[in-house]
C-alpha cells in the first residue's frame, strides 16, 4: 500500500499547486476502495490512469492559464521583477560594451574637455570639421582653447608582416590628441620621425597575437611606415567613431589628412571661460568667406555618458504617449465597502502598482543596454538608434502589462484572479450582461469583464462577496502554503 501512495504522491507533482491537495486525497482514497476490492494487476492499471489524468491537468487544465497569468502571487511578482533587475544590471557590468559606455570617463577634468561640431538642435556629435578650420582655430582661438586636437575616422589597410594584412578603422589623429586627453589609459612616447601607431586590445590579440614586445616594430600603413608605441588599455577610447588603431602625426604633417573628409576637434577650453559658465554647451561665433559667420557648439565630453540615459528618457516618454493608443488606461469600477475597501487595502494596492513600475524601468533599461553594446564592433551611432527602439517596445510593452495585470487581481489579497467563465450570449449583449467572470480563490468577490463594451458596462466590474460566502473557498492561509 505504501509504494502504491508513494506513486500517486509523484503524480501529484504534475498536477497545479493550487489543485494538488485536492487531487491527492480523492485519488488517496480511490485506492483504498480499488485496493480492497480489485487485485494487483487492477490497482497497477488504476495508478496509470492517476498518472494520465495528472498529465492532462497539467496540459489543459493549467499550463494555458499559467501562461497569461505567470506571477499568481503579488509577493512572487515583485520576487521575479527584483530578480530580473538585479540579473539584466549584472550583466551589463559583465559585458565589455555596455560596462564601458557605463563606466566614468578615463579622461581628467572632462567637463573642460569639448568637441567642437556645427550647431544642433540635438546633442549628436557629427565629423563636420575641415582641416583648414582646425589649422586656422589652433592659431586663432588661443584664448578660447588651451589645447586643441583634430582626427578623422578612416578605413586602411596595415600590413603587420609575417604576411599579416588587415583593413581596420584608425583613428587618423594629430600628435597632440593624447595629451589634449590627459587619460593614462594610452601610451606615450610618439617619435618625431615618423607617424607613431597605437593598436587597440582587440587589433593587438587578433593580429599581433598579443606580443608583449610589439612596440618598436615598423608596420606600413597603406603603404606609408608607422612605428607602432604601445597598445591602449581597454575603455581608453571614449570619443566618437570606431577606432582599431591610432595613428597619429607630427604637426608639421597635417597635410597628410585628406582635406575633403571633415573631421573632429577635441579641445580644452581655458580655465576663465569655464569659470564663467561652469556648466553647459559653450559656443563661438567664427567669420566666413561670405561677410557672415559661422556658429559652433562646443560641447562637453560629459555629455557622451548622459546620452545614455537621455535616449532611455526619450523611450520611456514615447512609451507613454503612445500607451493610451494600444490599450485602455481605466483599471476598472471598484465600489466603496467598508469592510473589504479600507484606506490601508487601497493604498497596498496602489503601492503594488507603483512597485511594479519601479521594478520595470530598470529591467528594460539595462536589458535594451545589454542588447545595443553586446557588440563592441558596432557603431555607437547604431547602437545608440537600437537602444531608443528596444527601449520604446520594451517600455511599451511593459506598461502594457503592468495595467493588464493589476486588472486582473483581487483589489484586496492581488492575487490573480482564476477560473474564467463565459456568461451570456452574444447575440444578446444589448439586452442582458455578455462576458467573461473571474473569481478570487478567497473568496473576496468577483470580477466581471464585458465582451463588447456597451454605453451601460463599459469597463469592468468588481463584486464584493459577503462574508458568509467565505466557508465554501479555500483559506488564504492555505492559498500561500500552496
Amino acid at each position: 500500500m505504501t509504494a502504491y501512495k508513494l506513486a500517486l504522491r509523484c503524480a501529484s507533482w504534475m498536477v497545479p499547486d493550487d489543485e494538488r491537495f485536492d487531487w491527492l486525497k480523492e485519488w488517496t482514497a480511490e485506492l483504498w476502495h480499488v485496493r480492497s476490492k480489485t487485485t494487483h494487476r487492477e490497482t497497477v492499471a488504476f495508478i496509470a490512469g492517476a498518472f494520465q489524468d495528472a498529465f492532462c491537468l497539467a496540459k489543459h487544465g493549467f499550463t494555458q492559464h499559467k501562461k497569461i497569468h505567470p506571477f499568481r502571487s503579488p509577493g512572487h511578482c515583485l520576487s521575479l521583477l527584483l530578480l530580473a533587475g538585479v540579473a539584466t544590471t549584472c550583466l551589463a557590468f559583465l559585458l565589455p560594451g555596455t560596462r564601458r559606455m557605463l563606466l566614468p570617463l578615463p579622461y581628467k577634468d572632462a567637463r573642460n574637455l569639448v568637441i567642437v561640431s556645427h550647431n544642433r538642435n540635438s546633442q549628436d556629435w557629427y565629423p563636420d570639421v575641415s582641416v583648414d578650420q582646425y589649422q586656422g582655430w589652433r592659431k586663432d582661438a588661443r584664448h578660447i582653447f588651451r589645447s586643441i586636437g583634430f582626427y578623422q575616422t578612416v578605413k586602411k589597410q596595415i600590413h603587420a608582416g609575417r604576411g599579416i594584412t588587415a583593413e581596420l578603422t584608425i583613428v587618423h589623429a594629430t600628435g597632440n590628441l593624447i595629451d589634449v586627453l590627459q587619460t593614462p589609459l594610452f601610451p606615450t612616447g610618439a617619435t618625431s620621425i615618423n607617424p607613431s601607431l597605437i593598436l587597440s586590445e582587440v587589433t593587438w590579440r587578433r593580429y599581433f597575437h598579443a606580443d608583449p614586445h610589439v612596440a618598436g616594430r615598423t608596420v606600413f600603413v597603406k603603404g606609408e611606415k608607422a612605428v607602432i608605441i604601445g597598445v591602449a588599455k581597454p575603455n581608453a577610447w571614449r570619443l566618437p567613431g570606431k577606432a582599431e588603431a591610432w595613428l597619429l602625426e607630427n604637426t608639421d604633417r597635417v597635410n597628410k589628412f585628406n582635406r575633403y573628409t571633415p573631421g573632429f576637434v577635441v579641445a580644452r577650453m581655458q580655465p576663465s571661460i569655464v569659470e564663467k559658465q561652469p556648466a553647459g554647451n559653450w559656443h563661438m561665433l567664427v567669420p566666413n568667406g561670405a561677410g557672415g559667420y559661422d556658429s559652433f557648439a562646443c560641447l562637453p565630453v560629459e555629455g557622451l555618458s548622459r546620452q545614455l540615459l537621455m535616449a532611455f528618457i526619450f523611450s520611456f516618454v514615447l512609451a507613454l504617449l503612445a500607451l493610451p493608443a494600444t490599450t485602455s488606461l481605466p483599471l476598472g469600477e471598484y465600489p466603496v465597502q467598508p469592510r473589504q475597501s479600507s484606506w490601508s487595502v487601497r493604498l497596498r494596492r496602489w503601492i503594488f502598482l507603483t512597485a511594479k513600475l519601479v521594478l520595470v524601468v530598470p529591467v528594460i533599461c539595462f536589458a535594451s543596454l545589454d542588447l545595443s553594446y553586446v557588440y563592441t564592433s558596432v557603431q555607437p551611432e547604431t547602437s545608440q538608434c537600437l537602444q531608443i527602439c528596444l527601449a520604446f517596445i520594451g517600455m511599451l510593452t511593459a506598461l502594457r502589462w503592468i495595467l493588464r495585470d493589476q486588472r486582473r487581481r483581487c483589489p484586496v489579497c492581488l492575487q490573480v484572479l482564476r477560473n474564467p467563465v463565459h456568461v451570456g450570449q452574444p447575440t444578446r449583449n444589448f439586452l442582458a450582461w455578455n462576458g467573461t467572470e473571474l473569481i478570487c480563490v478567497v473568496g473576496h468577490g468577483l470580477l466581471h469583464v464585458p465582451e463588447i463594451p456597451t454605453s451601460w458596462f463599459s469597463t469592468q466590474r468588481w463584486l464584493y462577496l459577503d462574508p458568509s460566502w467565505r466557508p465554501i473557498f479555500r483559506p488564504e492561509s492555505a492559498l500561500r502554503a500552496s
